[in-house]
Formats: C-alpha cells, structure tokens, sequence
C-alpha cells in the first residue's frame, strides 16, 4: 500500500515536471510576444514608435493619434486657442529666449517667401503673441515644422510615463528617442555620413535622444535664419544628444543656424553633445564619444 502511494506521487511529480518542460518550451519557441510597432504620418514626418512591453495594441495607437492630430494644423493658427495650443505658443516664446533668436515661430512670412525664391526682410512678432479670453490677439504667420513632431513627441512619451511604458523607442523622420532598453545593452543608432551616404558612428542611447539636421536640395525650415532674414549651409550635417527629445531639437536647430564655437557654447550651456560634419571634416564635443559604440 505504502509503495502504491509512493509511485502514484512520483507520477504526479514527473507529470508536474514534464508540464512545465512543455510550457518553458512553448513560450520559448512559440509564445513570443511582438514589440508594439507602428508608424504614424503627420507634420509630413514619419513617425515610427517601438515598445516592448506587453502593451495593448489598439488602444495604444488610438491614444498615440489622438496626441499628435491635436496639433495637425498648427501652422494656420488663428482665433480661437485650445489649451495645447496655448501650452506651445508659451514653448515657442521659451526657444526664442532659450537660442537668442535663432528659433522664431513667428517667421512664417520669411519662410513662405523664402521657398518662392523672393527676399524678405523678417521682425519677429514674438512679442506680439497674445491669447486673450482665449483668442489669439493678433495676426501672426506661424511657422512650427522644426519643432511641432518633438513638441508632440514629448507628449507621447509623457504618456508612456503616465502609463508606465519605460522600453521604447521612437523614431521621428532621423531624431530618436530611445527609452529603457528591453535587453541587457543599449539602442544602437547609425549616423551616416550625408556626403558618402556611409555609417560615420554607431552610437548607444539609453533614456537618451538624438536629433540631426542635414544641408539638403530639398528646402527645409530649420535652415532659415530668422536672425539673418537667410537660408544658411555652414554645415554639412549636425547631431545632437542630449537628456530629452525637446533639448535636442532645441539644440539641433539653434547649432545647424551658429556659427561653430557659440554652438559649441550653446550645446555645454544644456549639457548635450555634439558633433558637426564640415566637408570631409568631423568636430565633436569632448563628450560626445562617450555614446559611439566601441
């Protein structure tokens, strides 16, 4: 009797442990969990958002098109004024102080007449930007491409925050926002150089972002100097790193428009790196190996 109680548990055991051999090797080999990917297009931008966590899928995307549809037709602002909008006219006013005058969201006019190859000579209406029983005092021709997906990105990721998402990564038309990393290494993002089209560095992100501007054929915003009234070429390609998406857009588009060592100044004042590509010729801060994959 004794021995039948003995073989019936050793049974149950082997039963146990052979169940469990089953249910390593299904999720192993069968059960596998696919990141979160999606792109979204808005502002003419490609936005590509990566999560890997066990998210779900539907609502994620709903919740990520309701952000960035808020500020789809940000640039003919006028009348009346939502509370995002007002919170990015403050933002707007924040770049202008911040990059002494080198980001205007107001130099709409001077952009618009710069594409038609006309000459205009631009004065900020930074000043001018007045919401009132929330209407928008004056007529201001707006200019938000160089900043409107970062702006809208940042809320993005204030959601994962909300919401507890920590691994992810988030692509917007070449700047990156890369979160917690959901392995044992980091996000490993190229750089190319825009003369040869070859890597120039691969670097490691981590909680960190990345923005860059390169001198196209294509006419692009963030080249028009509003300080100048100019379309500006000093450089071939600049890249920024920095602790969050808004510092490096800030600081990718105020270096691509300064002169090399006030940005230099500008990148150490907000604790970011950088790195210039002048011809054949590379500059970088002091810090900014720190990031290139070794």
């Amino acid at each position: 009797m004794f021995k039948k109680i003995i073989e019936k548990r050793n049974y149950i055991i082997l039963f146990i442990i052979t169940c469990l051999i089953i249910w390593i090797i299904w999720n192993m080999f069968f059960n596998k969990k696919e990141p979160y990917i999606e792109t979204f297009n808005y502002y003419g931008e490609k936005i590509t958002v990566k999560v890997y966590e066990d998210v779900n899928h539907k609502k994620l995307t709903k919740d990520i098109n309701n952000i960035y549809k808020k500020y789809e037709n940000i640039n003919e602002l006028s009348g009346d004024v939502s509370e995002e909008e007002k919170s990015l006219l403050e933002y707007g006013k924040i770049l202008y102080n911040k990059t002494n005058g080198y980001i205007d969201v107001t130099d709409g006019k001077l952009i618009s007449s710069l594409k038609e190859n006309k000459e205009y000579t631009f004065k900020s209406d930074i000043d001018k930007i007045v919401v009132k029983d929330n209407k928008l005092v004056n007529d201001i021709n707006f200019n938000f491409d160089s900043i409107i997906g970062s702006y809208a990105t940042s809320e993005v990721i204030d959601y994962f925050k909300q919401n507890k998402i920590e691994k992810y990564i988030i692509s917007e038309n070449g700047d990156v926002k890369a979160g917690k990393h959901y392995g044992k290494g980091k996000y490993a993002v190229s750089i190319n150089n825009p003369i040869n089209d070859k890597v120039l560095e691969i670097v490691s992100l981590e909680n960190k972002a990345m923005a860059s501007r390169y001198s196209t054929n294509e006419f692009e915003s963030y080249m028009v100097n509003p300080k100048t009234s100019k379309k500006e070429s000093k450089y071939d390609g600049v890249i920024v790193i920095a602790n969050d998406n808004l510092t490096a857009n800030m600081l990718v588009n105020g270096l691509y428009l300064m002169d090399l060592d006030e940005g230099k100044k500008f990148v150490g004042d907000y604790h970011g790196e950088a790195l210039w590509i002048i011809d054949s010729e590379i500059i970088k801060t002091d810090g900014f190996n720190n990031y290139v994959k070794k």
